[in-house]
Parts: C-alpha cells; structure tokens; sequence
C-alpha cells in the first residue's frame, strides 16, 4: 500500500508530482496566510504584498489540477439531474421496430423517385435506374 501523501494547506500535495511541490513550497515561503485570488480582501492587497502573489499561485495550481471550476460545477449540475428510470425508456424491440420504420420509408421514397425519373427522348436507349430495358 503506498504511503497517503502529507497533508499541507487545506489540500494534500502528492510528493511525487514536482509541480505541486513547488507551488506549495512558493506559496509558503511568499505567505502562510492568504486570501483567494480575486476576492475582495485579494483585491484589497498591496500590488507588491506576497500573499498576492501566492493567491496567484494557488489559483493556477488549483486550474492545473482540476481545470475550470465553472466547468467543473456544470458537470456536478448535469451529473445530478434527474434521469427518467430506465423502465420508461425504449425497448430495444422498439428500437428495432423504429429503426425497420425508418427503413421502409426510405426504401418507398426511393422508389417513387425513381418511377418519376424519366428520360429525355433524345436519349433513346437509356432508361431510368431500377427500370427494365425495352430491347
């Protein structure tokens, strides 16, 4: 069983990503404390305060690891809207039925389309696709 990554921050970094290890070493070493990127106490920072720059930091780790959080709460929206129960759905009979539907209309206008092809009479050999030769 491989050892559960230690705990830094509110989030447990993997000590095997390199990446992840530096984010949270730089967002240490700028700040202990800081304030989520672009909310207002953020906002409210100095330009050249280092909890700045960490919230910064913070945010692009948390993009790279789990990518756009809009994104991500429309994904939670769509996964958690209710289904209608499998029982109320098509069979696959019906499916199959709807499908040899389909078919057969297909086949019927096609074959209206080609009775209605007619060919120019100054063609006096040719005759129209799916109808017999006068030879």
């Amino acid at each position: 069983m491989l050892p559960t990554p230690p705990q830094i921050g509110a989030l447990a970094v993997d000590p095997t990503d390199p990446v992840a290890l530096w984010a949270e070493a730089r967002c240490r070493y700028l700040a202990e404390d800081f304030p989520p990127y672009g909310s207002p106490a953020w906002v409210a920072l100095h330009p050249d305060d280092p909890r700045r720059f960490a919230a910064v930091i913070d945010a692009a780790e948390k993009w790279r690891k789990y990518g756009d959080e809009e994104g991500l709460l429309q994904w939670f929206r769509e996964a958690s809207a209710p289904r209608r129960p499998p029982a109320s759905r098509k069979t696959l009979a019906e499916l199959d039925a709807a499908y040899e539907r389909s078919r057969q209309q297909a086949a019927e206008m096609w074959a209206r389309e080609r009775q209605q092809i007619s060919t120019p009479s100054r063609w006096p050999n040719a005759t129209a696709p799916g109808q017999e030769t006068s030879a």
